[in-house]
């Protein structure tokens, strides 16, 4: 059963790519930034800051063509112990409630891209009357995150009628990798795949109260009390907010999945996905946001606009951002990628015979060969050749 459920995981992660290792991290480069109104007022001041169209579900990332994936078969077993085989398919589900988008300024240049998070929150009880109130929580890379909340600062009106916070002292956000399920989250998380693509991960965000208590995990307060020792800014052994939270996700997944810090800049970098202030003054198509669903081209009128609306219907883009990797002339290049370039270039257009020769190939192509899928490479392997 083990190995039928790993077939499955792998047969649905093959419609996006090859699924990397198990493992998560907690991000210290992130800032969460809060908007919070009654009724549908945050949504409205959103809507016309953002390049997602807040109104609509988002859609979920492109799958790969069918050409590029390599389906995998898995063996469905009846009450005799037989079977037949046949495909195995598990959906990925992403959910509404997260959604990349871009951050423009009136030139229609990147201030920065982020992940939105949107809840809703309890009626507040002091006041007797019931308003639903709507929160978006920005996820931001750290080096852009002042700039941005300067800028939802200047746009807010007093008839916007929204709060913005910094809750990056509150809250935390966190990177799980090789899984495609991201229900059922714990209490005091919210839970979703990278709007972006799966293979960046599953996104967490630890946003509940009573993960703070101090009493409701003796193991971590053991370990935040032994990480304290001797710190002088910690006032009576008392761990911050951040730390409790840090401390309480890394006890809930030490059981199921290594600690591997760094996994997500490796995957970006290998996958060409700049954020922050990489992007910053850019136009957002020159980013590849279109790729990375952040980019609505039917929605109504937003800042900054115009330029990614002229540039996406006229199709003129002259710059875009692509991996590129540089090493030495005389460095030996790992067998594993000179495998994958060759089975690249087997599913190109005249590739076999560039591989095998004419004979060779038309002989193997009448025998129904399929080139085998793409050799994996550790998140250590590649953070090695990355720079």
């Amino acid at each position: 059963m083990a190995s039928k459920a790993a077939s499955a995981a792998a047969a649905a992660a093959s419609k996006y790519g090859p699924l990397w290792g198990r493992g998560y991290e907690t991000f210290a480069n992130r800032r969460i930034l809060s908007v919070t109104g009654t009724s549908d007022n945050a949504t409205s001041y959103l809507q016309g800051l953002v390049t997602s169209d807040l109104t609509s579900e988002p859609t979920a990332p492109r799958e790969e063509g069918l050409e590029n994936v390599h389906t995998l078969s898995g063996v469905a077993e009846d009450a005799e112990g037989g079977g037949d085989a046949v495909e195995e398919e598990v959906p990925v589900r992403f959910t509404p409630k997260m959604r990349s988008t871009c951050f423009l300024d009136h030139r229609g240049r990147v201030l920065t891209d982020a992940l939105l998070w949107k809840r809703t929150l309890d009626d507040d009880a002091t006041t007797g009357k019931k308003k639903q109130t709507t929160e978006y929580l920005i996820d931001v890379p750290s080096d852009t995150a002042d700039t941005l909340f300067a800028h939802l600062k200047q746009h807010k009106l007093r008839r916007s009628k929204i709060k913005l916070a910094d809750k990056s002292e509150e809250l935390t956000v966190h990177g799980v990798y090789g899984t495609l399920n991201a229900e059922g989250a714990p209490p005091g998380y919210l839970a979703a795949m990278d709007p972006r693509h799966p293979s960046l991960g599953m996104r967490v965000l630890s946003v509940g109260k009573d993960i703070l208590g101090s009493d409701s995990n003796p193991v971590v307060d053991a370990n935040l009390e032994s990480e304290n020792d001797g710190n002088d800014n910690v006032t009576n052994n008392e761990p911050s907010t951040v730390e409790k939270r840090k401390s309480h996700f890394s006890n809930l997944m030490n059981t199921h999945f290594p600690s591997t810090p760094g996994t997500y800049t490796v995957l970006r970098t290998l996958s060409g996905i700049a954020e922050g202030s990489e992007i910053a003054s850019k136009t957002p198509l020159e980013c590849n946001q279109e790729f990375l669903n952040a980019i609505s081209f039917s929605k109504g009128c937003y800042l900054g606009q115009e330029l990614t609306a002229r540039s996406q219907f006229t199709g003129v883009i002259r710059k875009r951002i692509l991996p590129i990797m540089i090493v030495e002339t005389e460095m030996e290049v790992p067998r594993p990628w000179i495998m994958a370039s060759m089975m690249q270039d087997l599913g190109e257009e005249g590739g076999m015979e560039r591989v095998f020769g004419a004979e060779k190939a038309k002989e193997m192509t009448l025998s129904g060969y399929v080139p085998p899928p793409l050799p994996k490479l550790s998140a250590a392997g590649a953070g090695a050749w990355v720079r």
